[in-house]
């Protein structure tokens, strides 16, 4: 929707034939964006990779490095950037534990950068990135976008409750850094364009949810009826 070179995608829960396809295809791409899940972080080849964007913490030091590990190969260069909310910023500390040590980036001065089209040529200073014109506009983009799309509406609701549920997840040292309850949920929903109260999308997840139980269940016992008779027919 918004980049200009070939998207691709590499998860675990993808059949082996289209790992290979989507593997083997950016490979060859002069320019491509990969999206995976830490599949991807070790045990594949990916030569020239150039940018390694983390939108989610990797949770220990050595799974950063496994990721980060993915560029810079063989003599190039290459730059990683990881984005952190305001309560994770003692992962830095964790970081620097391991002798990792990272420097802030200026996402204002970045967002100023771009060129803004149909707006005002003079524009009140922007103070805070939940106030910025390109970041309202993109926000706006994909809630419209999720809100066209059924489908997509159902994959951001059940992508943003297991997203909580792998937060809560995190051991050790970690669990007291990421903590749930340090989040403000509503603006973690709304990175997933949901406009809903958290509670309302977990609601509507657990109905989604029960309601696939249901129909799976449904099928079964159809296929078993279905089978049954089949035997009774043969022996007769």
């Amino acid at each position: 929707m918004f980049v200009g070179c070939k998207a691709l995608r590499l998860h675990g829960n993808m059949k082996q034939e289209d790992r290979r396809t989507a593997f083997q295809a950016f490979k060859t791409e002069k320019l491509a964006l990969l999206l995976s899940t830490d599949v991807a972080a070790r045990g594949l080849d990916f030569p020239k990779v150039r940018f390694i964007i983390q939108y989610d913490s990797p949770g220990e030091a050595t799974e950063y490095v496994h990721r980060v590990g993915r560029t810079a190969r063989l003599g190039e260069r290459g730059d990683s950037l990881l984005f952190l909310q305001p309560v994770e910023m003692d992962y830095l500390q964790d970081l620097e534990k391991h002798g990792i040590s990272l420097t802030e980036y200026p996402l204002l001065k970045v967002l100023d950068s771009f060129p803004l089209y149909n707006e005002k040529r003079h524009v009140k200073k922007v103070l805070d990135l939940e106030s910025h014109p390109w970041v309202l506009l993109l926000q706006k983009a994909l809630e419209a976008f999720i809100l066209a799309e059924p489908r997509m509406k159902k994959l951001a609701i059940t992508t943003f409750c297991s997203w909580v549920r792998a937060y809560a997840a995190h051991r050790g040292e970690l669990k007291r850094i990421f903590m749930v309850k340090k989040l403000h949920l509503g603006h973690v929903a709304k990175s997933f364009a949901l406009k809903e109260q958290p509670s309302l999308v977990g609601k509507s997840f657990q109905k989604e949810t029960k309601k696939r139980k249901r129909d799976e269940k449904q099928r079964g016992l159809s296929k078993k009826r279905k089978f049954s008779r089949k035997t009774l027919r043969q022996k007769i």
